[in-house]
């Protein structure tokens, strides 16, 4: 069985590596194929796809795994454009938000009807089938949504049946919104939180569940701001919303502030009383030449130290004297005492990079719970504040 895994930029690796590994362990015949030649993972892992702008017709199998990407390629034709030629394909396996691109790309239409009501609607909400058609499939389509979608899909490849039609419920991670649920005063539904910050100068909304798995959507108006909180994100294992609608216009400095304000009040909040915590934690993090390390207690005091050299001003589209501020303004609103400081490193951008990481490790480790505490406050008086 000739198999294409079909990635774009914002795919998600767990939906693809998921897949991949059982198919290439069972001796598939497989190519990592995408429309351009440098494609990026939804945590910013750079691609190099085996086989780039080739058609897709001569595979049995096609599989497109999700990613909060999808809904951006949603918009770019030539990538729609590529996956339409998977049209002639046997098999079409689709994971999450896998399901937009295939419908967008015409796969969804042709000869076999599919009963899947929720499917449709969701289909018809995005726009990609009119409200008065019915969905068809052509030809055999298997579908899985869930943080375990791709195992799933795994496991049905492997050891289903591919002449049928599998169609599950669909894109529960595809709403415009995360589906972190919350209750309604705000307060910790579990370790989670749900946090809306408006001001005269900013507009951010911020969902965080502590116990996630990574997943996550982010979008500040700053691309690299945005690449950063997806490393807290996937690195942290915490499931993250962040919107945020800012006085670009004027600069970057009211939004990079009221988004590390508000992510940090989201923290103090889910963490509640910080019962059974780990509480203090530190981690080194390479990227290529840098290294990078962040130490964070949840102590309840406020206290920040951040020290780097940046060799130019900005990075992407983010000021460097902001990194410092960022973290500052987190530290206040958590309530936590961080450090955090780049060892060494020549390029700005891995400089950042493994800051982020190594705070979100950091985070990682330091909101755990410890089974030894069980419900005992982590500190000698009793009380963290």
């Amino acid at each position: 069985m000739k198999t294409a895994f079909a990635l774009y930029d914002g795919f998600s690796m767990v939906d693809f590596a998921s897949v991949y590994e059982p198919l290439a362990l069972l001796g598939s015949d497989w190519q990592v194929c995408a429309p351009f030649t440098d494609i990026y993972d939804a945590s910013g892992l750079h691609f190099y796809p085996t086989r780039i702008t080739q058609s897709l017709e001569a595979y049995d199998l096609v599989v497109i795994p999700g990613g909060p990407g999808a809904l951006k390629q949603l918009e770019c034709p030539a990538l729609l454009s590529w996956l339409s030629t998977a049209v002639s394909a046997q098999m079409l396996a689709v994971i999450n938000e896998g399901i937009l691109l295939s419908a967008a790309a015409g796969l969804s239409r042709g000869k076999r009807a599919a009963s899947s009501p929720d499917l449709r609607q969701r289909l018809i909400g995005f726009g990609l089938l009119p409200d008065n058609e019915e969905l068809v499939i052509d030809g055999p389509l298997a579908s899985a949504c869930g943080p375990q979608a791709g195992q799933r899909m795994a496991q049905w490849l492997t050891h289903g049946q591919p002449s049928t039609i599998l169609v599950e419920s669909l894109l529960q991670t595809s709403e415009p919104a995360l589906a972190i649920p919350v209750t309604g005063t705000g307060a910790p539904a579990e370790r989670r939180a749900a946090i809306n910050r408006q001001t005269g100068e900013t507009q951010i909304e911020v969902r965080l569940d502590i116990d996630g798995a990574g997943r996550h959507q982010i979008n500040t108006g700053l691309p690299f701001l945005d690449h950063m909180l997806v490393q807290l994100a996937v690195h942290g294992l915490f499931d993250l919303l962040v919107q945020a609608k800012g006085d670009l216009q004027i600069d970057p400095h009211h939004t990079v502030e009221d988004v590390a304000l508000t992510l940090g009040t989201a923290f103090q909040e889910a963490l509640g009383a910080r019962a059974g915590i780990v509480r203090m934690a530190s981690a080194d993090c390479p990227m290529d030449e840098s290294l990078a390390w962040a130490a964070v207690d949840f102590s309840g005091r406020p206290y920040c130290i951040v020290q780097a050299d940046w060799h130019a001003p900005t990075v992407g589209s983010l000021p460097t004297s902001l990194i410092a501020h960022f973290f500052e303004s987190f530290a206040i609103n958590a309530r936590c005492n961080l450090h955090a400081a780049v060892r060494y490193g020549r390029d700005d951008h891995h400089q950042v990079e493994a800051l982020f990481k190594a705070f979100a490790r950091a985070l990682c480790t330091a909101t755990r719970i410890d089974p030894r505490r069980v419900d005992q406050v982590p500190s000698s008086k009793g009380i963290l504040f």
